[in-house]
């Protein structure tokens, strides 16, 4: 009995065969085909369908896929090449256009906020190679530099938005005596007091604490939209202001 293979050829190795495949693959040709076949409309259907994600994740979820998915992503070529995607300028682009959205800054906030989320982060940042690696990088002139130009901006742009929105002038000015003459005179004032805050359920619902240092005051402002409940003054009504006797009330409001 003949076993269908012409005289003088040998039988395919599965490894043969498989690099065969895979060359391919990589033509062009079948590129293009694969790119055109999958961008039909009832092939777009089919993979958005509850059924094909359900599917498709029971796939994923597989022990075997999942290890292999896991080394397969420590391997130097797939680094390299993930690499190579996120520096691409369009997607650069794209990352930085949904960070700035307020959904993606709430999702953030949220995922922040999570016990186990926060409890993996001090873990981390406890570890002594992360303390010394931080510290380095910490003391380096363009870090400073950076971080500097990173506060004077974020500082810049919270007391332009409530000069304008209190004040009602373009130049960052107090609330209660209209000094404008230089942003160095200026503060950001707890209106109701930086402790009485505390216990205000909007601010508390949304990550607020009092003791919260002038970096992380700008950060939490920045991120939840400029909340409601704080002011531009300048320096002598916002120590007037808390002065005891005062009660919450500068001098010249009275």
């Amino acid at each position: 009995m003949t076993s269908g293979i012409p005289k003088g050829k040998r039988k395919q190795t599965d490894e043969e065969r498989k690099a065969k495949i895979k060359q391919r693959r990589q033509t062009p040709e079948y590129k293009a085909r694969e790119k055109e076949y999958s961008n039909r409309p009832e092939n777009i259907a089919k993979r958005k369908s509850p059924e094909a994600k359900a599917k498709k994740k029971a796939k994923r979820d597989q022990p075997e896929i999942k290890a292999r998915n896991k080394a397969k992503k420590q391997t130097p070529e797939y680094k390299a090449r993930e690499k190579e995607l996120r520096d691409r300028p369009e997607a650069k682009a794209k990352k930085k256009k949904r960070e700035s959205t307020l959904e993606y800054k709430e999702k953030r906030r949220k995922d922040y906020q999570r016990p186990q989320t926060q409890k993996r982060v001090k873990e981390y940042n406890s570890r002594s190679e992360v303390k010394t690696r931080q510290k380095i990088h910490n003391q380096k002139p363009e870090s400073i530099a950076k971080a500097k130009n990173t506060r004077d901006n974020n500082r810049l742009k919270i007391l332009q938005y409530y000069s304008k929105s209190l004040s009602h002038s373009d130049i960052p000015c107090c609330n209660c005596c209209g000094e404008n003459s230089e942003i160095d005179f200026l503060a950001i004032d707890h209106i109701a007091g930086r402790k009485q805050m505390d216990s205000e359920p909007e601010l508390v619902k949304l990550g607020y604490k009092s003791e919260f240092a002038v970096g992380k005051l700008q950060k939490f402002i920045l991120d939840n939209n400029f909340p409601k409940g704080f002011q531009i003054l300048c320096h002598n009504c916002n120590h007037a202001k808390s002065v005891p006797k005062n009660k919450n009330v500068c001098p010249h409001q009275r």
